[in-house]
């Protein structure tokens, strides 16, 4: 009798299985997850190829504005399709940044009004339009040549920048859900977004820098990631940030900034020493003799301290994510994440290029 009461249970219990003995829910299961991985690998190299024509395609509208400046009539066209493009960009990371802090939660005119600002101050100026004062600004919006901005001087930048962000502030009052420390991290965030297209656009469309100064920063950046994943992969053995970025290594970092910066040299002199004037990389500085021993100094340098700074930008917004407990700042990308995770090197490069150039060098 309890025997067969036994056997009955065994019976029940026993899962069934297919002609060659496996278990049927098992392989359903194996099977699930092989479809999983399957339309994941597909939709990752899918946005890949989108991505890829993408900056294709952006790159080019901002070269041809560049290389055709004062030659094809309405070639500010390209200048504004450009600008228009990172206004969109900057609109997709201030999502994903609502979206970190609960701001998609927030009224819905709240999280406009904040996009509207940020847009507002991206596309007011943050250095001199007026011819007197250098005449920069207009020269990266041509939009700018349709106003007298001769009143505009540092000091009212700088005034009209803080008001903007008071405005900002007061959006605090819309909801009891968002809170002062929230809207700074916005805040912070974006600005610093701000600044690194305000970068993009500064050096793909002004004459002075052009597409070579921009094709220079991304091969920095995009070298000094894939060497140092083929380092890491090869022979890495020592933990760069376990906490942050387990799968990142010292070798890996080292071997990214090297084999980056060696590379980023040799084309920043070959396009000195046989491209035109124009597609110098960051003609910012005059010679200091005839063997230009200082602009080839300054190459070395920034090409090193550059590749640095990529890889630290993606720690940063690593660490950020594990803040958050977030593996993905959005999913707008499938398979490759949100904007930010693509923006995370270069928007620490293209910001710290801006500082130097309106900074350090007043250009």
């Amino acid at each position: 009798m309890n025997n067969k009461q036994d056997n009955v249970l065994v019976d029940e219990t026993n899962a069934p299985s297919d002609t060659k003995g496996n278990n049927i829910t098992e392989t359903n299961k194996i099977e699930q997850k092989k479809g999983m991985f399957q339309k994941k690998y597909v939709a990752r190299h899918i946005t890949f190829y989108v991505l890829l024509i993408f900056l294709g395609l952006y790159l080019f509208t901002g070269a041809i504005a560049t290389e055709w400046h004062d030659k094809v009539t309405h070639i500010e066209i390209a200048n504004y399709v450009f600008i228009g493009i990172n206004a969109v960009i900057l609109g997709l990371v201030n999502y994903e940044i609502l979206r970190l802090v609960g701001g998609t939660k927030w009224p819905i005119y709240t999280q406009v009004i904040t996009y509207l600002l940020m847009l507002f101050l991206f596309l007011f100026p943050a250095e001199s339009v007026a011819d007197n004062y250098g005449g920069i600004g207009a020269i990266n919006y041509p939009f700018y040549t349709l106003l007298n901005w001769n009143w505009l001087k540092p000091w009212i930048i700088f005034v009209i920048y803080l008001c903007a962000i008071l405005v900002y502030y007061c959006l605090t009052f819309s909801s009891k859900e968002i809170t002062f420390g929230k809207m700074t991290l916005v805040l912070i965030f974006t600005l610093y977004l701000i600044f690194a297209l305000k970068a993009m656009n500064k050096f793909m469309l002004n004459p002075d820098y052009g597409w070579s100064s921009v094709v220079w920063l991304a091969l920095i950046i995009i070298l000094t990631d894939t060497f140092a994943f083929v380092g890491g992969v090869s022979y890495g053995k020592h933990k760069l940030a376990p906490n942050v970025s387990p799968n990142k290594t010292w070798e890996g970092a080292l071997t990214g900034t090297i084999m980056a910066a060696g590379i980023a040299i040799a084309y920043a002199v070959l396009m000195f020493n046989f491209g035109d004037e124009k597609n110098w990389v960051f003609n910012f500085f005059s010679n200091d003799n005839d063997k230009n021993v200082m602009r080839y100094v300054i190459y070395v340098l920034l090409a090193f301290v550059l590749s640095i700074l990529s890889q630290l930008g993606d720690l940063s917004f690593s660490w950020i994510k594990r803040r958050y407990d977030i593996k993905d700042f959005s999913n707008l990308l499938p398979g490759h994440g949100g904007i930010l995770d693509r923006l995370d090197s270069f928007s620490l490069v293209f910001f710290v290029m801006f500082i130097i150039s309106n900074v350090a060098l007043q250009r």
